[in-house]
Protein backbone atom coordinates (compact mmCIF):
# COMPACT_ATOMS: atom_id res chain seq x y z
CA UNK A 1 0.00 0.00 0.00
CA UNK A 2 1.28 3.36 -1.00
CA UNK A 3 1.27 6.31 1.31
CA UNK A 4 -0.47 9.65 -0.15
CA UNK A 5 0.12 12.73 1.06
CA UNK A 6 3.26 15.21 1.04
CA UNK A 7 6.54 14.97 3.19
CA UNK A 8 7.57 17.14 6.00
CA UNK A 9 10.02 18.70 4.06
CA UNK A 10 7.82 19.09 0.91
CA UNK A 11 5.63 21.37 3.27
CA UNK A 12 8.67 22.79 4.81
CA UNK A 13 9.50 24.04 1.30
CA UNK A 14 6.50 25.08 0.10
CA UNK A 15 5.59 27.13 2.91
CA UNK A 16 9.43 28.94 2.54
CA UNK A 17 8.35 29.84 -0.87
CA UNK A 18 5.28 31.19 -0.26
CA UNK A 19 6.64 33.35 2.63
CA UNK A 20 9.93 34.74 0.19
CA UNK A 21 7.02 35.60 -1.94
CA UNK A 22 4.75 37.65 0.37
CA UNK A 23 7.39 39.53 1.77
CA UNK A 24 8.40 40.85 -2.20
CA UNK A 25 5.14 41.72 -2.64
CA UNK A 26 4.58 43.57 0.87
CA UNK A 27 8.19 45.30 0.01
CA UNK A 28 6.73 46.46 -3.57
CA UNK A 29 3.79 47.86 -1.90
CA UNK A 30 5.45 49.09 0.91
CA UNK A 31 7.74 51.49 -1.60
CA UNK A 32 4.68 51.78 -3.71
CA UNK A 33 3.06 53.92 -0.68
CA UNK A 34 5.69 55.77 0.41
CA UNK A 35 5.96 56.98 -3.64
CA UNK A 36 2.33 57.97 -2.99
CA UNK A 37 3.01 60.26 0.20
CA UNK A 38 5.70 61.97 -1.69
CA UNK A 39 3.50 62.52 -4.51
CA UNK A 40 0.70 63.66 -2.34
CA UNK A 41 2.79 66.06 -0.05
CA UNK A 42 4.19 67.58 -3.85
CA UNK A 43 0.64 68.15 -4.66
CA UNK A 44 -0.10 69.39 -1.23
CA UNK A 45 3.14 71.93 -1.81
CA UNK A 46 2.22 72.70 -5.06
CA UNK A 47 -1.62 74.09 -4.10
CA UNK A 48 -0.34 75.78 -1.53
CA UNK A 49 2.17 77.97 -3.53
CA UNK A 50 -0.76 78.53 -5.67
CA UNK A 51 -2.50 80.09 -3.30
CA UNK A 52 0.35 82.08 -2.24
CA UNK A 53 0.33 83.32 -5.63
CA UNK A 54 -3.40 83.97 -5.64
CA UNK A 55 -2.77 86.42 -2.79
CA UNK A 56 -0.37 88.30 -4.97
CA UNK A 57 -3.59 88.98 -7.25
CA UNK A 58 -5.17 90.51 -4.28
CA UNK A 59 -2.09 92.77 -3.66
CA UNK A 60 -2.73 95.99 -6.14
CA UNK A 61 0.80 97.28 -5.75
CA UNK A 62 4.29 95.95 -4.68
CA UNK A 63 7.47 97.08 -4.07
CA UNK A 64 10.66 96.82 -5.91
CA UNK A 65 13.36 95.11 -4.15
CA UNK A 66 10.74 93.80 -1.11
CA UNK A 67 10.36 90.33 0.43
CA UNK A 68 8.06 88.46 2.83
CA UNK A 69 8.87 84.98 4.00
CA UNK A 70 6.83 82.71 5.90
CA UNK A 71 5.99 78.66 6.83
CA UNK A 72 2.99 76.41 5.73
CA UNK A 73 1.28 74.48 7.56
CA UNK A 74 2.68 71.54 6.50
CA UNK A 75 6.77 72.68 7.50
CA UNK A 76 7.48 74.27 3.70
CA UNK A 77 9.24 77.39 4.23
CA UNK A 78 8.14 79.81 1.30
CA UNK A 79 10.16 83.12 0.28
CA UNK A 80 8.77 86.11 -1.87
CA UNK A 81 11.33 88.10 -3.73
CA UNK A 82 10.39 91.12 -5.81
CA UNK A 83 13.20 92.41 -8.10
CA UNK A 84 13.21 95.11 -11.35
CA UNK A 85 12.96 92.66 -14.56
CA UNK A 86 12.57 95.69 -17.31
CA UNK A 87 13.09 99.20 -15.38
CA UNK A 88 12.63 102.19 -16.59
CA UNK A 89 15.20 103.96 -18.93
CA UNK A 90 16.57 106.98 -17.35
CA UNK A 91 16.91 107.85 -13.85
CA UNK A 92 15.07 110.67 -13.70
CA UNK A 93 11.74 108.76 -14.91
CA UNK A 94 12.18 105.94 -11.93
CA UNK A 95 10.10 108.00 -9.75
CA UNK A 96 6.91 108.27 -11.48
CA UNK A 97 7.63 105.38 -14.37
CA UNK A 98 6.26 102.23 -15.13
CA UNK A 99 8.00 98.50 -15.24
CA UNK A 100 7.95 94.96 -15.05
CA UNK A 101 9.03 93.47 -11.99
CA UNK A 102 9.40 89.62 -11.87
CA UNK A 103 8.14 87.73 -8.47
CA UNK A 104 9.90 84.95 -7.34
CA UNK A 105 8.01 82.35 -4.81
CA UNK A 106 10.98 79.81 -3.64
CA UNK A 107 9.78 76.84 -1.63
CA UNK A 108 12.03 74.72 0.73
CA UNK A 109 11.63 71.33 2.65
CA UNK A 110 13.33 68.61 4.16
CA UNK A 111 13.47 66.00 1.33
CA UNK A 112 15.02 62.30 0.84
CA UNK A 113 18.53 63.73 -0.10
CA UNK A 114 18.03 66.91 2.17
CA UNK A 115 16.42 70.38 1.61
CA UNK A 116 14.59 70.49 -1.63
CA UNK A 117 14.49 73.40 -3.15
CA UNK A 118 11.64 74.56 -5.89
CA UNK A 119 11.34 78.11 -7.66
CA UNK A 120 8.04 80.04 -9.15
CA UNK A 121 8.24 82.75 -10.93
CA UNK A 122 5.70 85.77 -12.18
CA UNK A 123 6.00 88.84 -13.38
CA UNK A 124 3.97 92.09 -13.15
CA UNK A 125 3.72 95.04 -15.01
CA UNK A 126 3.84 98.45 -12.16
CA UNK A 127 2.53 101.82 -12.68
CA UNK A 128 3.88 104.89 -10.50
CA UNK A 129 5.57 105.97 -7.61
CA UNK A 130 6.44 102.85 -5.46
CA UNK A 131 7.72 104.71 -2.45
CA UNK A 132 4.93 105.21 -0.48
CA UNK A 133 3.82 101.41 -0.62
CA UNK A 134 3.45 99.41 2.56
CA UNK A 135 5.67 96.47 2.62
CA UNK A 136 4.75 92.75 1.08
CA UNK A 137 4.39 91.55 4.34
CA UNK A 138 2.39 94.19 5.53
CA UNK A 139 0.36 93.62 2.89
CA UNK A 140 0.21 90.03 3.15
CA UNK A 141 -0.94 89.93 6.76
CA UNK A 142 -3.57 92.09 6.18
CA UNK A 143 -4.87 90.10 3.60
CA UNK A 144 -5.20 86.92 6.28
Amino acid sequence: MKARGFSLLEVVVAVTLIGIGFSAIFAAMSGSVRGLQRVESNDHRVELARQKLAELDLIKRIRVEDSARGTFDDGTRWTLDVAPFIAPVEEAERRNANSVVRISLTLEWPGRNGMQRQVIQSYRYQTGDTASIPSLEDQLRDLQ
